[in-house]
């Protein structure tokens, strides 16, 4: 049985297609992106009617490319995207009548719980924490012996971090110290483990963009998916120097991310320097792979 999972996101909008597998597990047959980058079209809390409209856009594209694969139905989730707005229900009654299409949104709580169990499916990570670094927010798990003990969502990402004290695409030095300052005292208000776990895991797109670029910088091989603490805070420095190698190296690794990545990495080392004490594990999966066992291979 085939699935379509739309992941409706602050930053980029994701169409994923999984086929189930006889022995309970599943595969990625595609992938599709859209940078929509809803955040930039919140006022006042309020996703504006044009910020709705490209949802809706990349939704009926979607619909499209399904169809040519014999799939009718789409289940689409959202996350900071509508869940950190003062319009949800509009938004949300807005896309059902543009597209048809229900949209489950996600609270930050179980969006947080969907990553860890997502990651799962390509490490045991029964003692650690996880982390998600979204366009709109952060995500944040501390597991012991295999339970979950906090799951929580921090109301920042790079999106918004970049939106917020980034005039143009690369930010200046005193751009760059108002972000450390929001990414620190974001982390002061959180509840974090009071030690630093010996292993962590990373999903999502930043941390997938980070750990890309750190392979190119380090000269290890493409599949290489560990980083160490030390390894991480070394490439963010070489990195935020913002020299002509710096943005070489972006451009080649992550061009559709050139605005937010120098945010997104200030987040995770800033984050793994209070998680981390010795190995960062970056999954390829993570939400959208969470989402498909425990809300749809679970009814079956």
């Amino acid at each position: 049985m085939k699935y379509a999972i739309v992941d409706l996101g602050s930053n980029t909008i994701r169409l994923s297609v999984y086929n189930t597998l006889p022995g309970g597990g599943f595969e990625l047959l595609f992938s599709e992106k859209e940078m929509a980058g809803l955040v930039n079209y919140l006022s006042d809390g309020v996703l504006s009617g044009e910020g709705i409209q490209r949802a809706c856009r990349a939704l009926l594209d979607f619909q499209a490319l399904a169809r040519q694969f014999g799939m009718e139905e789409l289940q689409v989730f959202a996350t900071a995207s509508l869940r950190n707005i003062r319009n949800t229900a509009e938004a949300v009654e807005a896309i059902r009548r543009e597209t048809g299409l229900e949209v489950d949104v996600v609270s930050g709580g179980r969006e947080a719980e969907l990553g860890y169990y997502g990651a799962l499916r390509t490490m045991d990570l029964r003692t650690g924490a996880m982390f998600d670094i979204g366009g709109g927010s952060t995500e944040i798990v501390e597991v012991r012996e295999g339970r979950i003990l906090r799951a929580q969502s921090l109301p920042v990402g790079s999106l918004n971090l970049f939106s917020r004290h980034v005039k143009k695409i690369w930010p200046k030095r005193g751009e760059l110290d108002a972000i450390r300052e929001t990414v620190a005292k974001t982390l002061a208000s959180a509840e974090l483990p009071s030690e630093r776990a010996e292993r962590v895991c990373g999903v999502g797109g930043t941390a997938r963009a980070v750990l890309k670029i750190a392979n190119v910088w380090y000269g290890r091989p493409a599949m290489e998916r560990r980083l160490t603490p030390r390894q991480l805070h070394k490439l963010a420095g070489a990195l935020l120097r913002r020299d002509e190698k710096a943005r070489k190296l972006i451009l080649n690794a992550c061009p559709d991310r050139i605005h937010t990545i120098l945010p997104g990495l200030m987040m995770m080392d800033a984050l793994c320097g209070a998680l981390c004490e010795k190995e960062l594990y970056i999954s390829q999966y993570g939400v959208r792979e969470g989402y498909l066992c425990h809300k749809l291979l679970s009814r079956t």
